[in-house]
């Protein structure tokens, strides 16, 4: 009987030294992964800070004193003046080609400043960026893209609807949600709400809106 439980014993001890020795490897696996992983996340964030750059650079280099002295490594402050020939290089260059325009949108940054954001992605080569133009709030105008873009025609649109951004050489630049006689830009600081619309009370409280 003992020579039985000591044979028991050792393919216990046998079979928990092993399982030791599979998690230690398990272990090693995961941490050997995770390690990848930051470096993977680590190389993606110098990689787009460095396109950016590279973009950066050629705007700077193709339209000299375009780019705003403020500048960011996840985005590109640029200048309106040359924004519509920009916008067209940017959608042409071969090795650039940003053929999508996903988005554009404004921004009240207050202190009478506004600002245009668009964010293009290249279908072809699978890169992105994002673009930012500040206006005056008092002279909102920026060069239109729809023309480059077409979707570009209801982004615009709405921008304008509720920044009151001017969008110069858009077709038909009106607004898109609120009625074309409305007061005011509602997406603006400094936004007050008008008493009335066409006889008929605009509320002030939202009470159940939301």
């Amino acid at each position: 009987m003992d020579a039985i439980n000591n044979i028991e014993d050792r393919v216990t001890r046998s079979k928990a030294k092993a399982a030791l020795v599979k998690a230690k490897r398990a272990k090693a696996v995961n941490d050997e992964d995770s390690i990848k992983e930051d470096n993977t996340s680590e190389s993606k964030v110098e990689e787009k800070i460095n396109f950016n750059q590279t973009v950066c650079q050629k705007i700077s280099e193709k339209f000299p004193e375009s780019i705003d002295a403020e500048q960011n490594d996840d985005w590109i402050q640029v200048k309106p003046e040359n924004w519509l020939k920009i916008a067209k290089w940017l959608k042409s260059d071969e090795k650039l080609y940003f053929d999508s325009l996903q988005c554009n949108t404004g921004i009240d940054l207050g202190e009478g400043v506004l600002e245009s954001r668009y964010n293009l992605h290249s279908m072809k080569h699978l890169h992105k960026v994002e673009i930012r133009i500040k206006i005056s709030a008092e002279k909102p105008d920026i060069p239109s893209v729809e023309q480059v873009w077409r979707v570009a025609d209801w982004f615009e649109r709405e921008t304008y609807d509720m920044f009151g951004i001017n969008f110069i050489g858009h077709r038909d630049l009106r607004r898109i949600l609120l009625p074309d006689d409305w007061e005011g830009w509602p997406l603006r600081k400094d936004y007050e709400e008008q008493e009335t619309y066409h006889g008929i009370v605009v509320p002030k409280v939202k009470e159940g809106w939301e």
